[in-house]
């Protein structure tokens, strides 16, 4: 019996296309909410106060084309509506599970992006109407803004070139910018055009600072292997060239009296002598071979090491 139903009200909707109902119906309220919830997608919610003079089954509305994921609510209570597209529009029919009067509380949900008009420059249009095909009493359109999105400012043009009509209120929530138009006893078509625009972005300094030390983590790594490679090659290089001994090292840096000492070391058992010993052996004088065991100790090149009264000499290197 409910498919019978729906289907006669669908046909009676193709064959009559300017048919809103059958008798007498007054919008106490309508609000209409458009929620931009990106530049390319659009999610709408209609609440409408209807008072409904004479018994009623169902309600027609004209949205906008397009339409898809509608839901309908009478009274909170979930029904059945369908759209149905035409040119320029959608005809929705909203269908009630008993026939109502008086006063009831409808609402409608749907998304649709033909309100959506890309634009050049980053610039995002959005357009929309109502008609009132039934006694509208207190209507009311509200338009958020996608999050980033304001209203543009440009020289030498009027605002109405980016609002029309211009809003009775306009407003931030602390996200997104909310346009609110409202009019008592609408008896004409209300249509509104909005132009809005993401702007360029100003630097985020937490990137900047980011990006620098990424930079600066690379050229350190690259200078620090660059430096490394070189370090490599040059052991490489010394590497190839034949390697001297130690006697050879010393015999070049080395004076004659400290080749001769480090020679009697060398020579000795266990490499070291009493520097009484080594004194007799070089016969240098006792002063000379103290400055000359000094300037050994201090190259690191011998060991002093004391015993009492005197010292034992003791090669490092040999």
């Amino acid at each position: 019996m409910k498919k019978i139903k729906s289907l006669l009200f669908i046909l009676i909707l193709l064959v009559l296309p300017g048919f809103i109902s059958a008798g007498p119906i007054i919008f106490e309220s309508y609000l209409e909410t458009a929620d931009m919830g990106s530049k390319n997608s659009m999610h709408e919610t209609i609440e409408i106060f209807v008072d409904f003079n004479e018994t009623q089954g169902h309600l027609n509305l004209s949205l906008v084309p397009g339409i898809e994921n509608l839901k309908g609510y009478l009274d909170d209570k979930e029904i059945e509506c369908k759209s149905f597209t035409k040119i320029g529009k959608s005809d929705v029919v909203c269908f009630f599970d008993k026939d109502i009067s008086g006063k009831h509380f409808l609402k409608i949900e749907f998304d649709s992006s033909y309100s959506l008009i890309y634009l050049k420059e980053n610039k995002l249009m959005f357009r929309s109407n109502y008609n009132p095909l039934v006694e509208t009493k207190n209507f009311i359109f509200v338009l958020k803004l996608p999050l980033g999105y304001i209203i543009p400012q440009e020289p030498g043009k009027e605002k109405s070139f980016f609002v029309s009509p211009e809003p009775d209120n306009l407003y931030s929530d602390g996200q997104r910018i909310i346009l609110n138009w409202q009019k008592e006893q609408l008896d004409e078509k209300f249509e509104v055009s909005v132009i809005s625009e993401q702007p360029d972005e100003p630097p985020n300094v937490f990137e900047i600072i980011l990006v620098f030390l990424l930079v600066v983590i690379i050229l350190f790594l690259f200078f620090y292997f660059k430096k490394k490679i070189k370090t490599k090659q040059k052991k490489v290089k010394v590497s190839k060239k034949k390697k001297k001994s130690k006697t050879e090292i010393l015999e070049e840096y080395l004076v004659e009296s400290e080749k001769k000492v480090i020679n009697e070391l060398r020579n000795a058992d266990k490499k070291e002598l009493w520097q009484k010993q080594l004194q007799l052996k070089t016969e240098f004088s006792k002063a000379k071979l103290s400055r000359v065991i000094r300037n050994l100790e201090a190259r690191n090149i011998i060991q002093k090491i004391p015993f009492g009264n005197t010292n034992k000499i003791k090669l490092k290197i040999c």
